[in-house]
């Protein structure tokens, strides 16, 4: 444990907080049972004056506890600066402006004003208080000690005193003087042994390394608890930190056989294993770790995050799925067990098991967007379009502005050819999407898909034009919309300048060298088009009917008609079926395109 994390244990300890308010009505009784009555006179003599000077004074300063009191800050600090301009030094008047500083995060300004408040009036404990809260904001530790220290020298008996003294004395780094703080704790404190007390002193002790006194405040604990396996841990890591290895091994595996469900036992003892190069004996007491319910979720991950999980080394992430795995069985309600299993299954490429893990998260936590992400990516992935379809649209009715969301459901209709569905989905989800524009991109190419497919040919033209206007260098984009120009027998200069650039811009893509060979058969360049296509086949299209079709037919124009028989079979082969390709194969003629 660090010392900052002890810092703000004590923290937690002080009871009277440093924000103290001074009751309104306090304040003003004790205002106004100073005040007397006089006689009106038609001359305003000095006494006069002065009191005139009180009275006002006093309706500023109850103005400005009024409107403080009902949040209205500004009036506040207008009031109670009035009263400064009549008394300049009234401490009280300080006090409030400088909490209303405080308030607006201006502590240098808040420290001025209350820095006079505290010396005008250095009896009052609140003022000061506060005083020394402004310089612990500041950073000016060593000045708040010194206040502290006058508080208790005219408070002794204010037993919080003692608990700030000795938090401001670590924030200085002062540790000796902090130890010294706890001993006149201890001394006032009865007979009672304070734990955490004991606790915060051990800390301060390691950090300065003494750690003979470390050991007999553990002992102390173990003394008063024997059966606490807390303690024993304690001492094993304080062993650690001397470079007793061999007495804090001893003593970590007596706690494994008196307390073998304690994680922090088999903590301890795979941190013994790995830093001695026993690398398997670290593994096995992670996992028994790991499997206990009772080690705190946040220590499971921060162990799987400082496992580099995924660096290229097989063993290490081999081991943290396994952990993962282990997290999940001992903790199967915890959303985030799931979440970090599927993270790490999807990473292996196990998309089945994965989905199962995120579907366990968003049951267990449905609130959370990132699980409801990671599930539909993974659907996306494993090209599943009915629970895609499904689990988008329920993710869309708890999340209902999030455009990603929207694009995973028309993604899906598109898969399952439910088109206008799509378009309608993706027109819904394209108004929530801000200072993206990838995903706006996407939507205009999914747009112009759909709308060809429903040969609504003007609005798919319209939906590639602004995908292009997003991203001219779209290659997507740039190889189907002049594709299906070309199928249209539509624009084919602008086509063939597009497929071009597609190719240009991806290189060896087969699918890209396909449309722009057929885009050149279909204006008639056979020569440039039979090199496309040879193209297309050599880089990985020779599986692929449509290709072995375009190919055949561009042969035929070539004169070279066996071959393009021969194409025209393979095409077939490869899961091409019409009724024009089988006469072609029979008659040996060229019927289509």
């Amino acid at each position: 444990m660090t010392i900052i994390k002890k810092v703000k244990r004590v923290k937690n300890r002080i009871k009277n907080k440093l924000y103290t308010t001074i009751i309104g009505g306090m304040v003003v009784l004790l205002f106004f049972s100073c005040s007397s009555s006089h006689k009106t006179t038609s001359s305003k003599s000095p006494q006069n004056f002065k009191q005139f000077s009180e009275e006002k004074f006093k309706s500023l300063y109850y103005d400005g506890l009024i409107a403080r009191t009902q949040g209205n800050y500004d009036d506040a600090m207008h009031f109670f600066r009035q009263c400064l301009a009549l008394d300049p030094t009234n401490p009280d008047a300080n006090y409030e402006v400088s909490r209303l500083w405080e308030y607006n995060k201006q502590p240098d300004s808040s420290l001025f004003y209350i820095k006079k408040a505290a010396n005008e009036a250095p009896q009052n404990i609140w003022y000061s208080n506060f005083y020394a809260q402004n310089l612990q904001e500041l950073g000016r530790y060593k000045e708040a000690v010194k206040v502290y220290q006058d508080l208790i020298n005219t408070h002794p008996a204010a037993s919080d005193l003692y608990y700030k003294l000795a938090l401001v004395q670590l924030q200085a780094e002062q540790y000796k003087d902090a130890l010294k703080t706890y001993g006149v704790i201890e001394k006032k404190s009865d007979d009672s042994l304070d734990v955490e007390l004991v606790m915060d002193k051990i800390e301060i002790l390691e950090k300065i390394k003494e750690y003979p006194q470390a050991e007999q405040e553990i002992q102390k604990l173990i003394k008063s608890a024997p059966s606490t396996p807390q303690y024993y841990d304690m001492l094993g890591n304080l062993y650690d930190q001397e470079g007793k290895k061999d007495k804090a091994f001893e003593l970590y595996q007596k706690m494994a056989q008196e307390y073998p469900h304690d994680p922090m036992v088999h903590l301890s003892l795979a941190d013994y294993y790995r830093t001695t190069n026993q690398d398997k004996q670290a593994f096995d007491e992670l996992k028994k770790a790991f499997a206990e319910p009772t080690l705190d979720m946040d220590t499971k991950v921060r162990i799987i995050l400082a496992l580099n999980t995924f660096t290229n080394s097989d063993s290490i992430f081999n081991e943290a799925l396994t952990l993962s795995g282990e997290m999940v069985a001992a903790s199967p309600t915890e959303p985030r067990a799931h979440a970090i299993y599927g993270e790490l299954l999807q990473h292996n490429q196990n998309l089945q098991e994965a989905r199962m893990q995120y579907r366990d998260a968003v049951s267990e936590d449905s609130g959370k967007f990132t699980y409801w992400s990671r599930l539909l990516d993974i659907e996306a992935q494993m090209n599943d379009a009915h629970d895609l379809e499904s689990e988008s649209r329920s993710a869309i009715g708890l999340f209902p502005t999030s455009a990603q969301l929207y694009y995973y459901n028309g993604l899906a209709n598109m898969q399952l050819k439910n088109y206008a569905v799509a378009v309608g989905v993706l027109k819904s989800g394209i108004i929530y999407i801000t200072n993206d524009s990838v995903l706006l991109g996407q939507f205009y190419q999914n747009m112009g898909d759909a709308n060809y497919f429903m040969k609504k040919y003007s609005a798919s033209d319209s939906a590639y034009n602004e995908a292009l206007q997003i991203n001219p260098n779209n290659d997507y984009v740039l190889n189907n919309y002049s594709y299906f120009l070309s199928v249209r027998d539509t624009n084919l200069d602008l086509a063939e300048k597009m497929s071009k650039k597609s190719n240009a811009l991806i290189q060896n893509n087969n699918s890209y060298e396909d449309t722009y060979a057929w885009i050149l058969y279909i204006t008639g360049k056979y020569d440039i088009a039979e090199e496309w296509e040879h193209k297309a086949i050599i880089d990985g299209g020779d599986k692929d009917a449509t290709i072995l079709e375009h190919y055949g037919n561009i042969l035929f124009k070539q004169g070279k008609k066996d071959s393009a028989v021969e194409y025209w079979q393979r095409a077939k082969q490869a899961g091409a079926n019409s009724d024009v390709l089988d006469r072609e194969i029979k008659d040996k003629q060229l019927y289509g395109k």
